[in-house]
């Protein structure tokens, strides 16, 4: 990690020294294929009365996107997918479940995802897009996003994003999102509080790092009973090449 440990050296021997003018963020087409780097770290405690289990688990993958084609639009039919990694549970080590798992959709270019080509998964396409504002931006913009509710995560939640500092056509841009507690249905409570740092190239309309922490609560109060899954997770993706 001392190639990363530099990088952020220099982002921060240099922050605020380069500004440039306002910058329009949009995702742009890559001739070649794109490699990420995936790393997470989680932590969950669950509770049923007097049952507890606590699991402490950490993946890492290799996770590949190509653009497919470009639309007369300019979206972009992308696939991205895992075709290397393992997860670690509890010290057992194992493949990871996603390799050789491919999904394809259309992306336009400020992030939006309006079609998941050939598969059901396009709530999961969608929530793992970040949306980009329709105009320019400078150090102070901010912008939301909306997720939209899921089966998995049945509360509509609010992301919210500040482009913090410029470094040339690195645009660094800080999320976050505030769930208090919110009930979903008589007794049953979630809770989601996360931050994010992005780091976007301008030129190569695409992100090189993306690095995150995640709390995720949810709580069942009935018939004074305690049922709870606390889990904190932390996650990096980052570009290779």
């Amino acid at each position: 990690m001392k190639t990363t440990s530099a990088f952020w050296c220099a982002l921060s021997l240099f922050s605020g020294a380069v500004y440039g003018e306002d910058s329009l963020l949009r995702f742009k087409p890559r001739e070649r294929e794109s490699v990420y780097t995936w790393y997470s770290q989680a932590e969950t405690l669950m509770r049923n009365g007097t049952f507890e289990r606590f699991l402490k688990s950490s993946s890492q993958a290799y996770v590949s996107m190509s653009t497919l084609k470009v639309l007369d639009n300019d979206a972009m039919i992308q696939r991205v997918g895992i075709s290397a990694g393992s997860i670690v549970m509890n010290d057992q080590v194992r493949a990871h479940p996603a390799i050789g798992t491919f999904l394809e959709y259309i992306q336009e270019p400020t992030g939006a995802v309006p079609k998941a080509v050939g598969n059901g998964m396009q709530f999961s396409v969608k929530n793992m897009q970040m949306m980009l504002p329709e105009e320019a931006v400078s150090i102070g913009t901010t912008w939301t996003q909306t997720i939209a509710a899921t089966p998995g995560f049945p509360v509509e939640t609010e992301i919210r994003y500040q482009v913090v500092n410029q470094l040339g056509n690195l645009i660094i841009i800080r999320s976050k999102s505030d769930l208090e507690r919110h009930e979903v249905m008589k007794g049953m409570f979630y809770t989601l509080k996360g931050s994010a740092q992005i780091i976007f190239n301008v030129e190569a309309g695409m992100i090189l790092r993306n690095e995150s922490s995640n709390y995720v609560e949810v709580a069942i109060e009935r018939s004074g009973v305690e049922r709870f899954t606390k889990m904190n997770l932390n996650s990096i993706l980052e570009l290779q090449f």
